[in-house]
């Protein structure tokens, strides 16, 4: 593939306030839900690093129905999920707090199969971003941790979750084959979101719909459409309450969120929704 370097270009656009409804507690098994995909009426996510490699499917009254286990890799710190809206589910082990890590994987797996299968085995996509050189790099050059994946055009894009410091608010968008191997990712282009402070600004989840790219933060979600060239942003909606953010999915109405919370000692951790 072609390296392209495109700037993303802002223009104006309704900043709207989320009126965010619970539609449901999440049990305990899944205090550290951190990725989400919509499948028909009910929900897929996982809990991040340290937990078990299992993928939960659950429904809109935060019930799980049916756990399935992944048995042959280990889930060193899973955050992400994305459907390519035909076959395969590709999970993310993307998780890099501390950008020391040289065993990143995504693990390619049938949908169905995990619907039905109590355990499967994965295919792996392993990576490294060829960009970086030191393990952790300098602290300004902290682009090297991930949350957020989807499939587009046969393509798996990576967008990164900027821990640098002094914070610039860039998110870098990487691309790799979706067939399993072993590759380096291609640097597509930059994501210029403000840069203001990590906890406002870095993605946690990303999710494509038709040709509308959700980027979720701490903070709020972000709304793009596909040009041909480059992504336009198209709507900034604000969240209107502060919790760990970590997994949406879209339909033609709402979008779901689902928040963290390692703990429950105070309050549970929801599956929200609001209108587009």
């Amino acid at each position: 593939m072609k390296q392209r370097w495109i700037i993303l270009f802002v223009i104006l656009f309704p900043i709207l306030g989320l009126t965010q409804k619970r539609v449901a507690p999440l049990p305990k098994e899944l205090l550290e839900s951190s990725a989400l995909v919509k499948y028909k009426c009910n929900f897929i996510t996982l809990n991040d690093s340290g937990n078990e490699p299992e993928l939960y499917v659950f429904n809109k009254k935060g019930e799980i129905i049916h756990i399935c286990f992944i048995k042959n890799v280990a889930n060193i710190d899973w955050e992400a999920l994305a459907y390519d809206g035909q076959e395969y589910l590709y999970i993310g082990d993307i998780g890099n707090n501390e950008n020391k890590r040289q065993d990143l994987a995504i693990h390619k797996v049938k949908l169905e199969d995990v619907l039905v299968k109590d355990t499967v085995n994965v295919e792996t996509i392993l990576f490294s971003y060829p960009e970086q050189y030191l393990f952790p790099p300098y602290q300004s050059e902290l682009y090297y941790d991930a949350e957020a994946l989807i499939v587009k055009e046969d393509q798996l894009l990576i967008f990164t979750k900027n821990r640098t410091v002094p914070f610039d608010g860039i998110s870098k968008v990487y691309a790799l084959p979706t067939v399993p191997g072993e590759y380096q990712a291609e640097l597509l282009y930059d994501l210029n979101l403000l840069p203001t402070t990590w906890r406002e600004e870095c993605i946690t989840d990303a999710v494509l719909y038709k040709d509308e790219l959700y980027l979720l933060t701490y903070a709020k979600v972000y709304m793009y459409s596909w040009d041909g060239e480059k992504w336009i942003q198209q709507k900034e909606y604000l969240h209107d309450s502060w919790t760990q953010k970590e997994g949406i999915a879209v339909d033609r109405r709402h979008i779901y969120i689902t928040d963290e919370n390692a703990t429950q000692i105070f309050s549970n951790n929801y599956l929200y929704k609001l209108r587009k």
